[in-house]
């Protein structure tokens, strides 16, 4: 297990030898506090944020005397301003880069991103500092799943702009493994062919690939994924590994330890530490990046941070130079841990993913986020596949009963005993979630799937097919 220990001080490390969880958080918030007051006047000085503050009604960044002040401020950026951003920059300047970058566009030498909902893209830029950080705090979290020098590791994530793409192989490679860039887009049959030849130790893949990985394997290379040899595969980029029945079933049928992990933007890294059950993700940047800042979905007002909380997450990188995420409303609504992890004892913060503020729906007065919707669903396995799709008439959050669902049944289940299972599933959400459901199911195969991110939500207007495997 990796203890090296954070950049924050002698009072964190103090208490995190004393198990003393107010006493870490309040040491945290003190270093916090020292970070912001350079980031601040770092970001002051760009036009973006220096409009935002004294939108705020901040005239200079030395008001700002107190974690408290900070947290009570608005979001500056979410995922649609950031996209604004980008194309006033790119009408104004001819670069797509963003009004919100502060560093000088010569000295940004690394660029990553993600496509969006939207189809638009959102890029996340890095300066010398800024990727030296990010695999800094990146090779902890690597370390922690037990990744070291001169492991094979195959890289099965997307590679087009994706910030768990180059910039996570890089990472790699920085501490002395050996990442193959082989990537999503070359699909199961050859990500299976490269896992034959190169027995990797690792997998860096979303866990819609792992399943992939493991239904297709035993046809394609007469073994089970299990027999080559896969000691850890770092998972990410959708939910699925904190569902206990789908955690069980990836973690039998690839014979390797799995770990769920988020990070890459603004020195993000977080993971789970590998256990046979979720017990949240382990915070590995908590010197470099606020990541659990967390406000009240609704009223905006920021809560106590204390274990336990529940909120979205605002997001927030305390030394990051090129376009920095200040006060970044992520989206993420996640539920934050402090403490001794029950599984591998390491004492800090963790949190788990409850959804997104987004894709909150509320069915019939009953909020329930679509996550929530495939953990009961997956209770039903091996009866089915494990793939699913909510089907929305619009977009949430408003959804009339019954919450309308397709799930696939396994190949092994005859279609005469889908109508069972059909009512079983229904009566299951009900009971477990209060809330009413038409459920049909479908064959196996026959849903969509992704080797990137499988979507969960799709909103399909009344009359429309359910989307199908392509």
């Amino acid at each position: 297990m990796n203890t090296e220990p954070f950049h924050t001080g002698p009072a964190v490390a103090d208490a995190m030898a004393r198990r003393d969880a107010a006493a870490y958080m309040a040491a945290l918030d003190e270093h916090r506090m020292r970070k912001l007051g350079p980031q601040l006047a770092w970001c002051f000085a760009n036009e973006y944020y220096g409009a935002k503050m004294r939108a705020a009604g901040i005239s200079d960044p030395r008001e700002i005397r107190s974690l408290g002040q900070f947290r009570a401020l608005p979001a500056f950026m979410n995922k649609a301003w950031h996209r604004e951003s980008q194309a006033e920059s790119l009408a104004r300047y001819g670069h797509p880069f963003g009004m919100h970058l502060c560093a000088k566009l010569e000295d940004v030498l690394h660029v990553a991103g993600t496509s969006g909902t939207t189809g638009l893209p959102t890029f996340y830029l890095f300066t010398k500092k800024d990727l030296e950080l990010s695999f800094l705090t990146l090779t902890r979290m690597f370390k922690f799943c037990g990744l070291k020098r001169g492991d094979t590791v195959l890289h099965l994530y997307g590679l087009s702009m994706w910030v768990a793409g180059t910039t996570m192989i890089q990472a790699a490679e920085s501490m002395g493994a050996r990442p193959i860039p082989l990537g999503a887009e070359a699909g199961v049959t050859k990500a299976l062919q490269y896992i034959e030849m190169c027995r990797p130790s690792a997998l860096f893949c979303t866990p819609s690939m792992l399943s992939h990985l493991v239904d297709r394997a035993p046809q394609q290379l007469g073994k089970p994924l299990s027999a080559f040899g896969i000691q850890r595969v770092m998972c990410g980029g959708e939910p699925g590994l904190a569902i206990p029945e789908m955690r069980k079933r990836l973690q039998e049928g690839s014979g390797a330890k799995l770990y769920d992990m988020s990070g890459g933007a603004w020195t993000n890294a977080a993971c789970d530490c590998g256990g046979p059950e979720h017990m949240g993700q382990h915070v590995w940047g908590e010197d470099y990046c606020f990541r659990y800042d967390l406000v009240d979905p609704e009223t905006r007002k920021p809560l106590p941070l204390v274990d336990g909380a529940v909120g979205e997450a605002i997001h927030t990188g305390l030394e990051y130079e090129a376009a920095p995420a200040l006060r970044y409303a992520s989206g993420d609504v996640l539920r934050l841990a402090v403490g001794e992890c029950p599984h591998c004892g390491h004492f800090g913060a963790r949190f788990s993913f409850v959804g997104r503020a987004d894709d909150l729906m509320n069915i019939g007065g009953v909020k329930v986020y679509p996550t929530a919707v495939k953990e009961v669903v997956e209770s039903l396995a091996p009866a089915i596949s494990g793939q699913m799709q909510i089907l929305l008439d619009a977009p949430p959050p408003r959804v009339v009963p019954p919450l309308k669902i397709a799930v696939e049944a396994a190949a092994n289940v005859v279609e005469g005993d889908w109508a069972g299972l059909q009512e079983k599933i229904e009566q299951r959400l009900h009971a477990a979630l209060k809330i009413r459901a038409k459920v049909t199911l479908v064959a196996a195969g026959s849903l969509a799937t992704s080797n990137l991110k499988t979507r969960l939500v799709h909103v399909v207007p009344a009359g429309k097919p359910v989307p199908a495997q392509p």
